[in-house]
């Protein structure tokens, strides 16, 4: 019957940020569809509009909020009314399920959610990452009861939301192994509004490989903000190839669980830290016939004071001995994350940084331009680098990595 109820039902999910934003959309999406809903690219078309945003950089959060001011026309509502604890809107769609659902969900839901709830009543619907799996029980709540909701609980996430077998790409999937993160660099809001590192047990993230392959799907991507945090206590289980009694499971161990499967065929990973990347990994990588050579290692700044003042916990000869290593052991290609700009950053610490993407020579590099992000420990340092001098360093950069790519 709820099938029956939903046919009709049209949700527009639109992704912003990284892959792991990327992942939780296609779940989301999934969760969606099980339930008879279509999905739709035009938010006119849409009885739901879902933005699934980012909160790492401060113009991804002016984006969407203008994106977001932009459906106040879409949604119908004039204004708000509270009625005790509960929220509900009146306009132009007074009648239970004929209002238009705007929703923010994600990061900056996470981050900033309170405060677009009080100021744009349009937005009838506020999630963190960790409750993305009551999204479709809430839009039908919302619908009935004409009210607004914002759920910002941070918990571990339910299993449930990795249950639909549905993927944006056939042939290819990605399959998270944790989520939030305990490192605390001092620019990044990840642990703030994903909460602190969650790890996914071992059989549940076999059971969702397994799945994929049962669907087809050969080429797997593991997805974590610091693949290389996971370490896990582990029961113990059977894999195709091999039974694993290990007490605890690191990230070493569970790429070679995944390797083992038969089926998979090619395997990458989002996003290893250079402070805890080893040479057994590397090892690994060398000798495996399904692992990809490649290997996305974010160095962020050249300058060991600046790396000090972002809590990265490495030098950069020591990510300059570390990057050796891998060329010599597995003799595969490298991209990076860099930031320009960093609070205090003299011309001397820029070089620095200009010095490693001219040595390394990366395959690819994703370079952003410093902004304070709140509720991080750089925040309480002076946003001292003038716009301009971060326009200009990042210029300097984007250009030699373009030359370097083209080469």
């Amino acid at each position: 019957m709820e099938n029956k109820l939903n046919s009709k039902r049209k949700v527009c999910i639109k992704t912003f940020g990284c892959q792991m934003n990327v992942r939780d959309s296609e779940a989301l999406l999934g969760l969606f569809l099980a339930k008879g809903y279509k999905s739709v690219d035009n938010p006119k078309d849409a009885d739901a509009i879902l933005l699934n945003t980012c909160a790492v950089r401060a113009h991804a959060e002016h984006r969407v909020r203008s994106i977001l001011g932009s459906y106040k026309k879409l949604s119908g509502v004039r204004r708000q009314l509270s009625d005790g604890d509960k929220k509900r809107t009146e306009g132009r769609n007074l009648k239970p399920g004929n209002c238009k659902i705007i929703g923010l969900v994600g990061c900056m839901a996470a981050n900033s959610g309170k405060e677009i709830f009080e100021r744009m009543p349009h937005v009838n619907l506020i999630v963190s990452p960790a409750k993305l799996h009551k999204i479709p029980a809430y839009i039908e709540k919302i619908k009935k009861e004409n009210i607004r909701i914002i759920d910002l609980e941070d918990k571990e996430r339910e299993e449930i939301f990795y249950s639909a077998s549905y993927r944006i790409k056939p042939g290819y999937a990605q399959v998270v192994i944790s989520t939030g993160c305990s490192n605390y660099c001092s620019y990044c809001v990840v642990p703030n509004v994903r909460g602190g590192l969650r790890l996914r047990k071992p059989k549940d993230i076999i059971s969702e490989v397994k799945r994929n392959v049962s669907l087809g799907i050969k080429k797997i991507t593991l997805l974590g903000q610091n693949v290389n945090d996971y370490r896990i206590e582990s029961c113990g289980f059977a894999s195709d190839s091999k039974s694993h009694r290990l007490k605890t499971v690191n990230f070493v161990d569970l790429l070679k669980m995944v390797e083992e499967l038969d089926g998979v065929e090619e395997i990458d990973f989002l996003t290893p830290h250079p402070k805890n990347t080893t040479k057994e990994l590397f090892k690994l990588m060398a000798e495996s016939k399904k692992i990809k050579k490649y290997l996305h290692l974010p160095f962020q700044a050249g300058s060991d004071r600046i790396l000090r003042l972002m809590h990265r916990g490495y030098t950069k000869k020591e990510y300059l001995a570390l990057v050796d290593d891998y060329k010599t052991i597995v003799g595969g290609t490298i991209g990076t994350d860099i930031i320009v700009g960093f609070p205090t950053e003299t011309e001397e610490d820029f070089l620095h940084t200009k010095d490693i993407l001219e040595k390394l020579r990366f395959m690819g590099a994703y370079i952003f331009k410093y902004s304070p992000r709140p509720g991080t420990h750089a925040q309480k340092l002076k946003d001292d680098v003038p716009q301009r001098i971060k326009e200009k360093r990042h210029a300097v950069l984007l250009e030699l990595q373009k030359k370097i790519s083209n080469a």
